[in-house]
């Protein structure tokens, strides 16, 4: 954390976001466990934010494990109607509102995932971008198998959207870093013992996931979380007016 974190200041962006008269303070209360009743001073102090969606993630990825292997999730977050894709999207967006850069990899691999299952690789190239801007290469060994997870699936992305020349490319560098092309498929992806560290994503920079030809920026996730937001105030006033 920074000093400014760890002194319970908040940084001008989320300071920017809670002051916001649509920010759905309730609602996001609600989506990482806080009481909803106290949530304008919760969502103001980092560090119960922090342990909130720590404890967030775990249960996500937790259920998204029960599913994933063919069993009913028990957990409460899985009655989410918006459970998984857009749980983990609204989890990423949070850990990236709130600057939490570690908890962001594993969950933007399962959204990233699921994108591409569902067909939607242009979102899911986003994600895979953001996994590895989220990863300090050789800082932890887990966060290199997800960067590496992210990079195996992008040439399966890159397959099916009409560039095989780059999913070519991408493909001969995870070879030659004894990559299993298929890690991606892996829930808790872990790299075998003769490959490489992640080698801070070489490749990454030169491959636009979006069609404007901009690489994805975390500049890019706050305009996503403005989005989100704008679309939990809309459901919170339908959910009003329906009372």
């Amino acid at each position: 954390m920074t000093d400014e974190q760890t002194s319970g200041a908040l940084t001008p962006m989320r300071e920017t976001a809670l002051s916001r008269p649509d920010f759905p303070v309730a609602r996001v209360a609600r989506r990482l466990g806080l009481d909803p009743a106290g949530a304008d001073l919760a969502l103001r102090d980092d560090e119960q934010v922090r342990a909130a969606l720590e404890s967030s993630v775990e249960e996500f990825l937790a259920a998204d494990d029960e599913r994933r292997a063919g069993r009913m999730p028990t957990s409460e977050l899985a009655l989410d109607p918006d459970f998984p894709t857009g749980v983990g999207m609204a989890l990423v967006g949070a850990a990236v509102l709130w600057e939490a850069q570690d908890l962001i990899p594993k969950v933007a691999l399962r959204v990233a995932k699921d994108h591409h299952e569902d067909g939607a690789d242009e979102l899911a190239a986003s994600y895979i971008a953001l996994v590895q801007e989220a990863v300090e290469p050789g800082e932890r060994s887990d966060d290199d198998a997800l960067a590496w997870a992210a990079q195996s699936l992008l040439v399966s992305v890159l397959q099916r959207s009409g560039d095989p020349a780059r999913a070519d490319e991408i493909a001969r560098d995870l070879a030659a870093h004894a990559i299993p092309m298929d890690l991606w498929r892996d829930d808790d992806p872990t790299l075998p013992d003769d490959s490489m560290a992640w080698h801070g994503g070489a490749f990454v920079g030169g491959i636009p996931p979006r069609r404007d030809e901009r690489r994805l920026s975390f500049e890019d996730v706050h305009d996503y979380m403005n989005t989100l937001l704008a679309d939990m105030r809309r459901e919170q006033e339908a959910e009003e007016d329906g009372v």
